[in-house]
């Protein structure tokens, strides 16, 4: 019979692994992106074509279209990010139904699910293969269909985000200004535990499912009871998306600097473990602040190593 310590550790090593999966494939996704090939679009472009002012009279087969990078900045993320929030808790309160959440779940997953198949197949197969993926999860629901689609789906999201940050920096008042964000939602107002827990209701699980050790994966999406906090640690879509969106964010710097981001990452989601763990009564944790502070602090390290 396993003890408290042995489920601790079964908890933390696969949180660790899906998390180290997930990094891999969303920076394979972001170099895809940024090395020519965008999933998203039928053309593999890299980014949005600028025309130039004045058309030369000879066309050369050596020149090359100017470019201008796809771009968003902090102001469109965070309102982007409270507007979405909002819509969701609405429709929690005013939904009695299930399909509408898992509509808007499985849109998510189709449209991050394109950047991880966008790296073997062009656009129209990529998409194909992103909408059998989750139909696949509702056809088969099992514990490691529900992660590998939030796995591949986060991966895609993340990098898609990360490469059109024009800035590191903007990623990194981002993550603070939403660390903040996740304090007070989970601890003051209480409306990200409101939310999590409306959408599982309604068969919208936004969350990694990590059971108490591996065997559990191919058990049936079913048996997974919100109420039943020894069974099974439910890692939020955000805690992993946040830290590798600026993991990609960082990539065009060097591949050096995304790999300190996901290693301080991974710090932090050990801290957030012991923490609770060691909770006597398990209440929700809000996971980013610590993933924030030593994903930030690592890159910053970095600079003192990397040439």
């Amino acid at each position: 019979m396993k003890s408290k310590k042995d489920f601790k550790f079964s908890f933390l090593s696969q949180i660790i692994i899906v998390f180290l999966i997930t990094s891999i494939l969303s920076i394979a996704v972001a170099n895809s992106m940024i090395s020519g090939r965008v999933a998203y679009t039928p053309e593999p472009v890299r980014s949005v074509y600028v025309p130039p002012q004045e058309q030369p009279q000879v066309i050369s087969s050596e020149m090359k279209p100017e470019f201008k990078l796809a771009q968003i900045d902090v102001f469109q993320f965070l309102v982007s990010f409270l507007i979405a929030t909002a819509l969701m808790l609405l429709f929690i309160n005013k939904s009695k139904g299930k399909y509408l959440f898992e509509f808007f779940f499985s849109a998510a997953i189709i449209f991050g699910a394109q950047g991880p198949f966008g790296i073997f197949f062009s656009w129209p197969y990529a998409l194909m293969f992103s909408i059998v993926l989750v139909i696949f999860r509702f056809v088969y629901p099992r514990i490691w269909t529900q992660n590998i689609i939030i796995i591949i789906g986060i991966a895609g999201i993340s990098a898609a985000l990360g490469t059109g940050i024009k800035d590191p920096l903007f990623a990194i008042i981002i993550l603070i200004i939403l660390s903040v964000y996740d304090i007070i939602a989970v601890y003051k107002t209480k409306h990200m535990v409101t939310l999590f827990k409306g959408m599982a209701e309604k068969g919208a699980v936004l969350a990694l499912v990590i059971p108490k050790n591996f065997l559990f994966w191919k058990k049936k999406f079913s048996i997974i009871k919100l109420e039943n906090k020894n069974e099974f640690i439910f890692l939020g879509t955000g805690d992993i998306a946040l830290p590798l969106f600026f993991a990609t964010s960082v990539f065009a710097q060097g591949l050096s600097f995304s790999i300190a981001v996901v290693f301080g990452a991974s710090i932090g989601l050990i801290t957030d473990h012991l923490i609770f763990v060691s909770q006597k009564q398990k209440k929700a944790l809000p996971a980013l602040p610590a993933i924030a502070f030593f994903s930030i602090f690592f890159y910053l390290v970095s600079f003192l190593f990397i040439k």
